[in-house]
């Protein structure tokens, strides 16, 4: 380390370094080489206390080199006193007392006249931590955020500050990673659907080596002209990334993951199912017929909705209709059989207030978000009309005609400060006489997430149990659905186990496919091919940069999304670097 003069320069000799208590005659000459690295520094005194231990240390040199020109100088020029924080001991906080001497330079052809000695190379010059103690702080202010990094160190005996841990992580300097061959890239949220960044990963290491501001194939093909030695680059199905590749100019291997191609693929599944989710339904429910006696109770909901719309205007159905249809279909089918809202829920596994809402149609409505509830139009009005003793549903009811849009269960959440506190006397009611409880044999309809879960579980060839095994069996009877699975399962073993020719053979026995999910991914492949195939071929993979993405993730949450982009790098690249 180099030495050079200390800038707080102070000639007069603080009073409190003579207020030291003597130690053992043994141990009065110490040689700090046994705690620290080799050193010329003796321990001349301790002061041992309730809470602190102090150590008062000196040169053992008559003399001092100067760092600028080597030359050895005996003259001393004055003495000032430095404060150094060392790591505690026994729970208490150890500071270290050096007087350092300040020494004439006597050669006439060095550019400085005075030279200040150091303490050795375990102390940084201008710094008031040694070595091992800046090591922690770094540490603890790489893994954890800068406030709880402070609080961390504070309760050690190391008294910093947040902004002081984080001036310490931004002096350590990034390595430029110039030799890499292999890396992985991927995008990753600063804000999840509005601005996204890249993450690179050196796959022959599996540390991070750098982070990108934004996910555009300009800041990728900048960064591989710095990176002359990259060779290979494992990516996802983007495009941009693909495209900064392709204008480098440079032989460099393309290989997608796999992980997102079998991704992509469950997706076409899941995809597929849901819009073809009449069929699956039909097939379920054609063993259960119904009885003449539920017919009569049972009205076909599709003529009680068509009497409550006006004129001739009648809602056709259609077979082919979507997840969403066919359970508003099933909800008013239980609805007329007379199950109450809770039970519906139950029985289709979906949320009591979509049930609720579903009963209050007659026909479904198209997609669409929801309007902003403005009730602060509405606060004056509601709050004096409830004072005058109107009741709030009677109040909803009347601002419902003044155009206001929201239902009544949020209104009365809304409103609910008004009557906090008011203990009315709850009038008697009648026994209500016991309703027999209404009876629903067929069997229940399986959302599309769990059936696109068991699915994917027998794709991948996973033990299935009894139930999913009969849901297997039951979808396979559709044309469409074995078609799907089998395709996605044929997909599935070409990636476990690899035999030059078989994705060729693949796509030229389903590209003439009619589900268009599966035409779609198809076209994609053919597309990316030559990476496809070297996903196949290399035993590279996205893996281990998916784990990055999560760890960057928790290091955001853990900053709650304040970190800008070099503190995030320094987080991500030092941290692997130095502690691993």
């Amino acid at each position: 380390m180099l030495k050079d003069p200390n800038c707080n320069k102070n000639n007069t000799i603080d009073a409190h370094c003579h207020h030291i208590s003597a130690i053992n005659e043994a141990n009065s000459s110490l040689n700090l080489s046994s705690f620290y690295l080799p050193s010329d520094m003796v321990v001349e005194s301790a002061v041992i206390g309730n809470n602190k231990i102090e150590l008062y240390i000196k040169s053992v040199l008559d003399y001092g080199i100067c760092p600028y020109c080597g030359h050895i100088s005996e003259k001393i020029h004055s003495q000032y006193q430095r404060v150094i924080t060392d790591l505690p001991v026994l729970g208490k906080r150890v500071v270290i007392h050096f007087r350092p001497r300040k020494f004439f330079c006597q050669n006439d052809f060095c550019s400085k006249k005075t030279f200040a000695e150091q303490p050795g190379n375990e102390v940084f010059r201008y710094r008031r931590r040694t070595r091992r103690c800046e090591q922690v702080v770094t540490h603890h202010g790489l893994m954890s955020s800068s406030n709880d990094a402070s609080s961390l160190l504070n309760g050690m005996g190391i008294p910093l500050c947040n902004t002081t841990v984080l001036r310490d992580i931004h002096r350590i300097r990034i390595p430029e990673n110039k030799e890499i061959t292999n890396i992985g890239i991927d995008d990753w949220a600063f804000r999840k659907g509005i601005n996204y960044g890249s993450i690179i990963v050196n796959l022959g290491t599996g540390h991070v080596i750098d982070l990108l501001g934004d996910r555009e194939r300009d800041s990728f093909s900048k960064w591989l002209e710095c990176h002359q030695q990259v060779s290979l680059v494992s990516r996802d199905r983007s495009t941009e990334y693909s495209t900064a590749i392709a204008l480098s100019g440079k032989r460099i291997i393309e290989v997608a993951d796999r992980f997102h191609l079998i991704k992509n693929m469950s997706d076409c599944v899941t995809k597929t199912i849901s819009e073809n989710y009449s069929d699956y339904r039909n097939a379920v429910r054609s063993g259960n017929e119904i009885t003449p006696e539920e017919k009569c109770i049972q009205p076909d909901i599709q003529e009680i909705c068509n009497d409550k719309l006006s004129g001739d205007k009648k809602q056709e159905v259609n077979n082919n209709t979507d997840s969403r249809t066919i359970m508003f279909n099933e909800v008013k089918e239980l609805q007329d059989k007379g199950f109450s809202i809770g039970a519906i829920a139950k029985k289709l596994k979906i949320a009591r207030q979509t049930v609720r809402k579903y009963r209050n149609y007659t026909s479904l409505p198209p997609r669409k978000s929801s309007p902003r509830n403005e009730y602060f139009k509405f606060d004056s009005y509601v709050e004096s009309e409830y004072s005058n003793g109107k009741s709030l549903v009677n109040i909803f009811h009347e601002i419902k005609n003044l155009g206001f849009k929201g239902s009544k269960t949020p209104f009365h959440d809304h409103y609910r400060y008004l009557s906090k506190g008011r203990k009315g006397r709850r009038t008697d009611r009648p026994k209500s006489i016991k309703k027999i409880k209404p009876q629903d044999n067929r069997e229940p309809l399986i959302p599309v997430k769990t059936i696109s879960s068991i699915v994917d579980k027998g794709i991948r060839m996973k033990e299935l149990d009894e139930k999913e095994d009969i849901l297997i069996q039951t979808l396979i009877s559709i044309p469409w659905f074995k078609e799907i699975y089998n395709a996605a399962t044929s997909f599935y073993k070409i990636f476990k186990e690899p035999n030059g020719g078989q994705l060729a053979e693949w796509i030229n026995e389903y590209r003439d496919t009619e589900l268009a999910k599966l035409k779609t991914f198809i076209t994609g492949i053919i597309l990316d091919m030559k990476a496809v195939e070297n996903g196949i071929k290399y035993p590279f993979s996205n893996g281990i940069v998916e784990g990055f993405v999560n760890k960057l993730k928790t290091i955001k949450r853990m900053m709650y999304g304040k970190a800008k982009l070099m503190l995030l790098k320094r987080k991500l690249v030092l941290g692997t670097l130095l502690f691993n």
